[in-house]
């Protein structure tokens, strides 16, 4: 008996909170809430209103709308509506956290920061704060609480020995046929055309260069990343003693061969530490943040209208 009044009491009063919260928004002078603006969601005792989603989420509408089109984008913005009000909720939850914690951010600091980082076109001052705000709360809940022994870093680098490699190195030499204007261009294609189907695997690559009056350049071993788009990855499927078809790029035509391959090291551990640390520390957390947002929202009042 007395748990069913406890229970009737507690819904009493969360519907009392929520008929406070809507008659002093449109009774008091300057609530901020207009007659065709609306209650969407309630966080304790702060309002989320129908303007403050579409605020939040104006862009990304812009976006959907030029991609999307009929009922595949009323689904898509349902969607999104409901995602950016959770992430509105949780801003809510959260900066209030910081509030009852008395974690705060100087004027001094914004403009600090802004100097450092200015603002993007769509972001107020205001919203840039409360982001800072909610950085040194996670700091304080959660980023100075997180350890990683060295220990776990070693076990880590040796559970995941594929992913601490040094990328494959290649020995190349090209022909390359320059051409920037288009007549040029045209005719640096032809050439290469030509060279590649007189090309035999057997043949002495600074002979057959010499025979088409082209020059060798000889790039020595580079990597993947070192090349142009095309070029790097033209090399992975190139074997060895082979010519490349012609490559287009900016510069006009290349002819690669791949005289060798350095297949890919291991990186020694004292290289990748500082990264494995980062990794481990990034994962753990966000599964503490995650705990700590559902234990805040498991404590707090909170009515979703939409």
């Amino acid at each position: 008996m007395v748990e069913g009044f406890r229970l009737c009491l507690t819904n009493w009063s969360s519907r009392m909170l929520v008929a406070w919260v809507v008659l002093s928004l449109f009774l008091c002078p300057g609530a901020g809430l207009s007659l065709t603006d609306r209650i969407i969601a309630i966080v304790n005792k702060e309002v989320i209103t129908w303007s403050d989603l579409e605020h939040e989420i104006q862009d990304e509408y812009k976006r959907l709308k030029a991609k999307y089109q009929g009922e595949e984008l009323e689904r898509r913005y349902r969607q999104k509506q409901r995602e950016v009000l959770n992430n509105l909720i949780d801003d809510r939850l959260q900066l209030q956290e910081a509030k009852a914690k008395g974690i705060s951010i100087t004027q001094e600091e914004i403009d600090a920061a802004i100097r450092r980082t200015p603002l993007s076109l769509t972001q107020t001052e205001e919203e840039f704060g409360h982001q800072l705000l909610l950085k040194r709360l996670f700091d304080f809940e959660i980023r100075r609480n997180i350890l990683v022994e060295e220990e776990e870093l070693r076990r880590y680098y040796d559970a995941n020995p594929t992913l601490f490699l040094k990328p494959p190195q290649y020995r190349l030499k090209q022909i390359l046929l320059a051409g920037k204007e288009e007549f040029e261009r045209e005719r640096a294609r032809k050439k290469a055309q030509t060279i590649y189907a007189a090309w035999k695997p057997d043949t002495i690559l600074e002979d057959f260069a010499a025979q088409h009056l082209e020059h060798i350049s000889e790039l020595g071993w580079v990597q993947e990343n070192e090349l142009l788009d095309p070029l790097s990855q033209a090399v992975k499927e190139l074997k060895p003693g082979h010519l490349s078809s012609p490559i287009e790029t900016l510069l006009g035509f290349h002819l690669l061969v791949v005289e060798d391959i350095q297949q890919p090291q291991p990186l020694p551990f004292e290289e990748v530490e500082r990264d494995i640390r980062g990794t481990l520390m990034k994962q753990r957390s966000e599964e503490a943040y995650r705990n700590w947002l559902a234990d805040l929202k498991q404590k707090a009042f909170i009515e979703v209208k939409f």
